[in-house]
C-alpha cells in the first residue's frame, strides 16, 4: 500500500508532488463488437479513446455503421493509451471485474427488436460460446468461460403481450449487478499491460438471428472497479 500512497518517482512526471498521491475510486473499462459468424479473439483494454473499436464478424458481413460501435468514446473506454492506465489515471489497486452486453431494445407498438445489440438469443449464443481471461503484462491473473464475469450494470427488465393485445415493458440500469470480486486485490501499475481476452471457442462462430448485412452488432464491455492513486499537481 505504502507503493501506491508514494509512488516510485522514477515512474511519475516531472510535474506530480513529490511524495504525496489522490486517492479515489473508479472504473477502468473497454469495449469491442461482436457479430453474426464472429470467430477468434477481441482484446480489449488494447486500444485508446478516439480509435477504432475491434470487431470479430464472418466474411460477408459488413462492418457496423453504428458510430457508438465503431469508435471509441468515454461510453467504451477511458483509456487514453493503449494497455496502459498512463499518468491522466495512476497506479490502480483492482477490486473485480464484470462484462455487460448489449441489449437489444424492443419497439412496444410491434415486439420488433432493432438490429443492434443482444436479445436473449445472442446472449446466450455469446455466453455458450466465450471464455474471458485478464492478464497484466503477460500474466494470466483470472479466466475462465465468459458467464463466470458477472456484470456491474446494464439494461435489466422484461416485456409482455397483455390480455388485450397491449405489449408493456420495463427497463432499469441493473438488475442485480454483482461483478466478479476479488478475494485479493490486484496491483497495476500506470505503466503495466493490461488486457482482456474474449475468446470465441476454437473452431465455433457466434450464430446471431441477424444473419445478414452488419449481423446484429453487439457491444461487449470489460469493466474493472479500482482504487486510483493519480499524481497531484
Amino acid at each position: 500500500m505504502a507503493q501506491m500512497v508514494y509512488p516510485n518517482p522514477r515512474y511519475r512526471s516531472v510535474t506530480a508532488a513529490t511524495g504525496i498521491g489522490d486517492a479515489h475510486d473508479g472504473m477502468v473499462y473497454s469495449a469491442g463488437t461482436l457479430a453474426h459468424l464472429g470467430q477468434g479473439q477481441l482484446k480489449l483494454f488494447s486500444v485508446q479513446f478516439g480509435q477504432s473499436i475491434p470487431e470479430l464478424r464472418g466474411t460477408g458481413i459488413t462492418a457496423t455503421a453504428n458510430v457508438w460501435q465503431a469508435t471509441y468514446t468515454l461510453t467504451t473506454t477511458n483509456l487514453d493509451r493503449p494497455s496502459q492506465l498512463g499518468d491522466n489515471l495512476g497506479d490502480a489497486s483492482l477490486r473485480g471485474i464484470g462484462v455487460t452486453i448489449e441489449n437489444a431494445a424492443y419497439t412496444s407498438a410491434t415486439g420488433a427488436q432493432r438490429a443492434f445489440g443482444a436479445t436473449q438469443f445472442e446472449v446466450a449464443d455469446i455466453l455458450s460460446k466465450c471464455s474471458g481471461e485478464f492478464k497484466i503484462g503477460s500474466n494470466p491473473q483470472m479466466q475462465g468461460p465468459l458467464w463466470g464475469f458477472p456484470n456491474y450494470g446494464g439494461e435489466a427488465g422484461s416485456i409482455a403481450t397483455t390480455g388485450n393485445a397491449v405489449t408493456t415493458s420495463i427497463a432499469s440500469n441493473g438488475a442485480i449487478p454483482i461483478g466478479r470480486e476479488f478475494r485479493t486485490p490486484m496491483m497495476l501499475g500506470r505503466y503495466d499491460s493490461l488486457v482482456f481476452e474474449l475468446t470465441v471457442a476454437n473452431g465455433a462462430t457466434l450464430a446471431f438471428s441477424t444473419t445478414t448485412a452488419d449481423g446484429q452488432p453487439t457491444l461487449v464491455w470489460a469493466l474493472l472497479l479500482v482504487d486510483f492513486m493519480t499524481d497531484v499537481r
